[in-house]
């Protein structure tokens, strides 16, 4: 994926540049959804937590969506280096650091044109030398190549993007691999479509937040363990062709 930055609009605390002390962008705030993510409410038996996982059948696809998604993070840490490096230890920072970012399409043959593969714009709000953890943007029928049960998948994003990464990182730092996504727009993953859904990455695991016609909530998550679901009191592990058992 091609990065421009299209804007880097930092100053320097107590000095004056770009017009004075730079404003610092207001970020998505994710944490009522983070929080439902961390503790979800509803309390299940094996028999509920088996049919909420077949309810949701694409799970594997959402995952593949949301893991090439999460290719932005790249760019994300190249602007935190390159600002670290441009800059000195002394030096505190406020301000935005805005992203243009070229999609590229089929890895193997990657072309950054956003005529052919979209691009995504990205805000990233720095206050006292550090990324604010969450931050936002807009896909523009950005097409990245996934992986889905070991073979390549065509994903596309278009629409509103926020993300938290979990903490705010200071500049040169690099991502830990932990993410919160939510995806007002659309994600189509080969021919599968979904529309405003989130979605969390942390641990290894893809965790989608899923809620019961009682409007309490449950965490579906696929991972290296396989499927599990985790309710407010502890985690199910369902193996295909065998009943979920708790653990």
């Amino acid at each position: 994926m091609n990065l421009t930055l299209l804007t880097c609009c930092l100053a320097a605390l107590g000095t004056a540049a770009c017009g004075g002390a730079a404003d610092i962008p207001a970020t998505p705030d994710l944490r009522s959804l983070l929080e439902s993510y961390e503790r979800p409410t509803a309390s299940i038996d094996a028999a509920r937590a088996a049919t909420a996982l077949d309810s949701v059948p694409n799970l594997a696809e959402l995952a593949a969506g949301f893991r090439a998604a999460a290719y932005v993070m790249s760019k994300v840490d190249v602007a935190s280096d390159d600002t670290s490096q441009s800059t000195g230890q002394r030096v505190r920072l406020q301000g935005a650091i805005g992203l243009a970012l070229r999609c590229p399409g089929n890895a193997a043959d990657p072309q950054y044109d956003e005529n052919i593969n979209g691009s995504i714009s990205l805000t990233l709000a720095v206050a006292d030398n550090r990324i604010l953890r969450s931050f936002g943007g807009e896909a523009k029928s950005c097409i990245l190549e996934g992986t889905l049960r070991g073979r390549a998948a065509r994903i596309v994003l278009d629409g509103a993007l926020a993300f938290d990464v979990g903490r705010d990182l200071g500049l040169g730092q690099r991502w830990t691999g932990d993410l919160l996504a939510s995806l007002p727009g659309t994600l189509r993953v080969d021919e599968f479509e979904f529309r405003s859904i989130s979605g969390r990455l942390t641990d290894g695991r893809f965790q989608y937040l899923l809620t019961l016609d009682d409007e309490k909530t449950i965490v579906l998550q696929l991972g290296d363990d396989g499927l599990t679901v985790r309710d407010n009191s502890g985690v199910w592990f369902c193996a295909p062709g065998e009943p979920c058992a708790s653990r």
